[in-house]
């Protein structure tokens, strides 16, 4: 690896004394290096071919403005549209060499389902016919039709279909009575940063615990609603032994909302627990409820993590690791059942079978999800809303219109 390093270490010298120093000294050097006062606060004189190579961050700067031709700036000479884009390439380059010199990978984070996952989560595992929570305002537009402006001459006359008698009414369907989605509480200065462990604190716990319970015990958690009802909650035929049944009910149910298989000591604590509560005497369907918050509110389920994570080497991800990051990236919610499947054969990690996989997600239904929230997010789209032309260059704009016209695209 050393002598691989080093010669790509003397590409990047020999390339940044050839082609991208001479740019940088006459079109960038007299703001950037050639008096005290430096604009942006970057020093381009000093710079060398091997510390601008180390410094990704300075590198993307570079290509950014040069690939939006910000700089130079219009009241300096311009830029020739080959030079500038020869320079964007071999910057580019020496990005590409310095990031695969990177090869110690940093570990994936452990971070909890986010409320939007969460959502996505809880449905599928219950097959809910509803949401769990109220949908982001963005996306109610999107479906309901919240406001779809018109032009023209106002009607003489205006049909309205009927509605109920009152101040509210349900603009979407959703399980009632369930408990507000726990958010981490942070101190007045500074922040959480932990990434390294499977806790709740006291506070999260609990909140968790009564969100978990909470569902379940929604007036609305009921078998029209519920679509595995009939194969997790429903009391068992005459003569079925209902510890048995528990466990043999439990047990895939555990696999999906912890996307890993259950470990025999876990599933036995589930099951002792289902065993005293009907002992006592509580009916069956209320025993499944119990187990069914519990699954909820575990850490398992909550955290999305992998087993390589725990350790200081790395390591390539099992094939339910796999499953887990492919279901929630192009789902956001959990793997289902043929992945698990997959999974639990070790095929999903195949080449051919992974593509074939990937593609079936990508005709499903639930890619919407995806479409609903990751390019939002990737793209920052919220900041368009706060962000403002540059005047000079785009006068017809104007800031009075630009919000309401960003609301209505987001």
């Amino acid at each position: 690896m050393a002598p691989v390093c080093g010669a790509d270490m003397e590409t990047d010298t020999k390339a940044f004394a050839k082609g991208i120093a001479p740019v940088l000294q006459k079109h960038c050097v007299k703001c950037h290096g050639a008096t005290e006062d430096v604009e942006g606060e970057i020093n381009l004189k000093k710079l060398q071919g091997d510390n601008l190579a180390s410094n990704l961050e300075l590198l993307g700067r570079l290509i950014q403005v040069l690939d939006l031709k910000e700089m130079p700036p219009d009241d300096e000479p311009a830029l020739d549209p080959k030079v500038r884009q020869q320079l964007i390439e071999e910057l580019r380059r020496m990005q590409h060499t310095t990031l695969s010199r990177k090869h110690q990978l940093p570990h994936t984070p452990i971070r909890r389902m986010n409320r939007f996952q969460y959502n996505n989560a809880v449905i599928d595992l219950f097959d809910l016919k509803c949401n769990v929570f109220t949908l982001p305002e963005r996306m109610m537009r999107e479906h309901a039709g919240y406001f779809k402006p018109q032009t023209g001459k106002m009607a003489n006359v205006v049909n309205v279909g009927s509605r109920p008698l009152g101040k509210s009414q349900l603009i979407e369907r959703r399980l009632g009575g369930v408990a507000a989605f726990p958010q981490d509480l942070r101190a007045e200065h500074g922040f959480d940063n932990r990434g390294d462990h499977l806790s709740l604190s006291p506070l999260l716990m609990e909140a968790f615990l009564k969100l978990g319970q909470s569902i379940p015990q929604s007036p609305d958690f009921v078998p029209r609603n519920v679509g595995i009802w009939n194969s997790f909650f429903a009391v068992p035929g005459e003569g079925v032994d209902e510890k048995a049944e528990v466990q043999r009910r439990l047990q895939p149910f555990l696999l999906r909302a912890f996307r890993r298989p259950i470990d025999p000591e876990q599933l036995d604590r589930y099951t002792k627990f289902a065993d005293r509560q009907l002992q006592a005497g509580v009916a069956f369907p209320e025993v499944m409820k119990s187990l069914a918050a519990a699954t909820i509110a575990s850490p398992k389920f909550l955290y999305l993590y992998d087993k390589s994570t725990q350790g200081k080497t790395t390591e390539t991800i099992d094939d339910f690791e796999l499953a887990s990051r492919l279901s929630f990236f192009l789902w956001g919610s959990l793997p289902d059942q043929t992945l698990l499947d997959l999974a639990a054969q070790g095929q999903l990690s195949q080449p051919q079978i992974l593509n074939e996989q990937i593609e079936r997600m990508l005709k499903d239904p639930k890619l919407k999800r995806f479409c609903d929230s990751f390019p939002s997010q990737w793209l920052q789209l919220e900041r368009i809303i706060s962000s403002v032309p540059n005047p000079e260059r785009f006068p017809q704009f104007y800031f009075s219109k630009y919000r309401a016209s960003m609301h209505m695209m987001l």
